[in-house]
């Protein structure tokens, strides 16, 4: 038993135990697009919609439907909360590790020297994709099952093609067709230009005279067309205003990224294994065998890389599509250049670096008083085993002591959300029959009513006037205000108030809430401590309101 944890797919059990506990509470937000898809998911529960995605009362195509799908299945198996819908990212992470080990026994490896899994599922963008309602992690399993699918399918050679199951390519091409539904077409036309490419530089030239090969193409075709052609169908003039045209033609002149932005990101996300994928590239170009694998990852990544390299729109995410292919290119190399200088001396700077970022964390967060005593003491006692793994060149105990760190900073993340979100879960809890609103008079995109309604379990209601607000409360409701909302509008509120409820007390409630971007003070924090800090928690906090009866 002790031996099959250490290996492919034992090891699973290790990502499951950083992933799943706490997945239930609330986290500090890594990113902001999960607001527009839990508050689209939210409509679309309520009005019972399935085919069209509802934002604002009416249909809303700011993306395929596919990850609102997989949130409102996973809302009826699970419950309405947010442990269910985070539950899919993270299972779609175990997957990803799951099929990056098989690809990488296809490719050759053996079981004994498959870890990308694991690598994978320790890096930074994992960490923060794989936590949230966000799309990347289901373009990274849709890409990785259709390269799975397709290598089953090529693992037995016979010119004649006698004994390859054609199942696995028509399996292949069905799920890059569904790749198509969770943000754009162009997801599943990558995957086919990587998948032919790869074909073309391994001689399988006998394939493109096989009839099966395209009627695959056409049916993974018309999987991934299926809903935009229904939708052109019953709402065209719609859809192709609100995505067709806005989403893609529109987007054209970008966001005014750079080249260094894009791939810098990257780079990021790779973390803890960034500074790894140099010895194993330099191993490749100095002559060494890679079985084909050098070939499975440039094929894998030069669809996406060389887009959005180019595509004038440019935001950071776009490129963690390429971060599991780097993930199995860091496992090869260490079991092939492991035992190098450069390799050991790369090593042992990451594990120099991870120290000093732990450590550096967990003393901030002591000082600013943020997470229990336990989170701090974790990430220092991690940082410190990570350093001895990572100078004794141990690679399965520094992937380990990753996932750690992995664990502890989501842990950190919750008691912090947790804390943020307690004014709003008492008010909850003390009138837990009225019915809960948020003020949005703009139809906010971005605002936060579907991600604070799965945090409370408890549908909240969008109301886009001070009049609506009013008679919310008047009929038993709560109401939470930002601190503009409640500056302006609170004695306004309350004078409505006391004409519809005669009698009635207002009541306010601070709900202190941190802010989105500030300017922290590290370095006065980590010199005085929180009381040392003038005004420490206004610096951090905005004053929200709870108004009720």
């Amino acid at each position: 038993m002790r031996n099959y944890l250490w290996r492919h797919p034992g090891h699973l059990f290790w990502i499951l135990l950083a992933y799943l506990p706490w997945l239930g509470g609330m986290s500090v937000p890594l990113t902001g697009d999960q607001k527009v898809y839990l508050s689209t998911a939210l409509e679309m529960r309520q009005q019972g919609s399935w085919l069209k995605p509802l934002l604002f009362g009416e249909a809303s195509y700011y993306k395929p439907p596919f990850q609102y799908w997989a949130t409102l299945v996973s809302w009826k198996i699970f419950g309405f909360n947010l442990f269910a819908t985070l539950l899919p990212s993270v299972l779609c992470v175990v997957l990803i590790a799951w099929l990056l080990g098989e690809i990488a026994l296809l490719l050759g490896e053996r079981r004994w020297f498959v870890n990308a899994g694991l690598w994978f599922a320790a890096a930074l963008g994992t960490m923060t994709y794989g936590t949230t309602a966000q799309m990347e992690i289901y373009l990274c399993f849709f890409y990785a099952a259709s390269w799975w699918a397709g290598l089953k399918f090529l693992s037995r050679r016979n010119d004649r093609n006698e004994i390859r199951n054609w199942a696995w390519i028509f399996l292949a091409f069905g799920l890059a067709g569904l790749s198509a539904l969770v943000k754009s077409p162009l997801y599943s036309v990558f995957w086919v230009l990587s998948f032919v490419s790869y074909l073309l530089v391994s001689g399988e030239w006998l394939l493109f005279r096989q009839r099966n090969l395209y009627l695959a193409l056409l049916s993974g075709m018309g999987i991934g067309l299926a809903w935009y052609l229904t939708i052109l169908k019953v709402d065209g003039a719609h859809f192709w205003a609100d995505y067709a045209m806005r989403e893609t033609w529109e987007k054209k002149g970008g966001n005014q990224g750079t080249l260094g932005s894009i791939w810098g990101a990257l780079f990021y996300f790779c973390i803890p294994f960034t500074l790894l994928i140099l010895p194993s590239l330099r191993a490749i170009l100095r002559g060494r065998r890679t079985g084909g694998l050098m070939r499975f990852i440039l094929c894998w990544s030069w669809p996406a890389a060389l887009f959005f390299s180019f595509y004038p729109y440019r935001i950071k995410p776009y490129l963690f599509l390429l971060v599991p292919a780097l993930a199995v290119l860091v496992d090869w190399g260490y079991f092939r250049v492991g035992r190098t200088l450069m390799f050991r001396l790369v090593m042992g700077f990451t594990g120099l670096v991870m120290f000093i970022a732990l450590s550096g964390l967990a003393l901030i967060l002591q000082r600013a008083e943020l997470v229990p005593i336990w989170i701090i003491s974790g990430m220092v006692v991690t940082g410190v085993i990570t350093l001895i793994c990572a100078s004794k060149n141990w690679m399965r105990g520094f992937v380990l002591c990753a996932l750690a760190a992995v664990f502890f900073i989501r842990v950190g993340a919750v008691q912090i959300g947790e804390a943020d979100l307690k004014p709003l879960r008492d008010a909850v809890a003390g009138h837990p029959a009225a019915a809960v609103g948020m003020l949005d008079q703009d139809n906010g995109i971005w605002h936060e009513i579907g991600l604070l309604s799965v945090a409370i379990e408890k549908p909240m209601v969008r109301l886009h006037t001070v009049d609506e607000v009013s008679k919310f409360i008047a009929d038993g409701g709560i109401v939470a205000l930002n601190d503009e909302q409640a500056g302006d509008f609170d004695e306004t509120i309350g004078n409505q108030v006391e004409v519809l409820k005669p009698g009635q007390t207002l009541k306010f409630q601070a709900w202190p809430r941190l802010k989105g971007r500030t300017k922290f003070p590290y370095r006065m924090l980590i010199e005085k401590g929180k009381r040392g800090v003038p005004d420490f928690d206004q610096l951090i906090h905005r004053e929200f309101k709870i108004l009720s009866l």
